[in-house]
């Protein structure tokens, strides 16, 4: 038994498919990934913590915030909204009784919000893409929020605020194609960011950072007639070996203002050149989708590593 833990907590929402896939791959690699960096690794569903007299519980194995750093990545998806709550109250509870989340509640929710993250960073060093966030709800069409969006803007592109994995994210050539999506959107009640369509986009790039230094990137293009590079959804990627300074410097800040130890960070390349920071994510998956078997072991325990090396900090204070 090692002497600190990876507590992931994780909702329990898979599908059949999916949990096949996270069973025999996605969690041993990431506990493979724990075991290189000296630490043991388990993923508790958040409605399996449970609390009494001072002591917090997974199941029957009491839990100790010298031992167990817990990460918890805030997910807002549509899978796993019915478990928000839980997640966020169970992991605060925890972080009020001493233990160690090396990603901050607040921050979690920030990342989550495209809008958000992009206005804390509009002083980044890639700029951001112009965005105008709107909420869909019963009232969309009454309120006409949609004449917020600049008609100079179209063809703009709409994503989820939330979402991630490239879900819900739609093209829209004209103001009454948006119109039509934001009535989509209202049927769930999900918050929609517009943002004009950036022209010859020739790669998403990922670039993952620990400790404010990039450990590895990934070049992602979408298959084609999609719209979206996300590899899950059936995109290619190359590995990119050399980034600009601008990128280097914009992975010190967003460690440093955001203290994170470990965060992914997106980035749209242009024909021309140009660069755009696209989103940020402070849980963002590394799988065999991307790296083979030991990259992913290597990178991911360089991050559990990273927390590993702060919450002995935390607990020397």
């Amino acid at each position: 038994m090692a002497d600190q833990r990876i507590l992931y907590l994780f909702p329990d929402r898979s599908s059949e498919l999916l949990r096949a896939y996270e069973e025999q791959e996605f969690w041993p690699d990431y506990a493979a990934g724990a075991a290189r960096a000296g630490l043991d690794f388990v993923v508790a569903p958040p409605d399996h913590v449970a609390i009494s007299d001072g002591v917090a519980y997974y199941r029957d194995d009491a839990l100790s915030p010298d031992r167990d750093i817990v990460v918890y990545g805030v997910r807002t998806g549509p899978t796993h909204i019915s478990d928000l709550w839980t997640g966020i109250s169970v992991a605060t509870c925890l972080e009020a009784m001493g233990f160690w989340l090396p990603i901050p509640i607040g921050a979690g929710i920030l990342l989550n919000d495209k809008y958000a993250t992009l206005a804390s960073f509009a002083d980044s060093p890639v700029p951001v893409i112009p965005t105008v966030r709107l909420t869909a709800d019963r009232d969309v069409h009454r309120i006409g929020q949609h004449r917020l969006v600049p008609d100079e803007w179209f063809p703009v592109f709409v994503k989820p605020t939330a979402w991630s994995g490239g879900q819900g994210c739609v093209p829209c050539a004209d103001r009454a194609s948006l119109e039509a999506v934001l009535g989509l959107a209202a049927g769930s009640g999900t918050g929609i960011v517009v943002q004009p369509c950036l022209a010859d986009v020739v790669a998403d790039t990922r670039a993952i950072v620990v400790e404010g230094r990039i450990v590895a990137a990934v070049d992602r293009r979408p298959k084609p007639g999609s719209h979206v590079a996300n590899v899950s959804r059936g995109g290619s990627f190359t590995v990119r070996r050399d980034l600009e300074p601008a990128v280097h410097e914009l992975a010190r800040m967003v460690s440093d203002r955001l203290d994170l130890p470990y965060v992914c960070i997106d980035i749209l390349r242009t024909a021309d050149g140009g660069l755009w920071l696209s989103e940020l994510e402070a849980d963002g998956a590394v799988s065999r989708l991307l790296f083979p078997p030991d990259t992913v072991h290597e990178v991911v325990a360089t991050r559990f590593a990273a927390y590993a090396r702060r919450h002995e900090l935390q607990a020397a204070r």
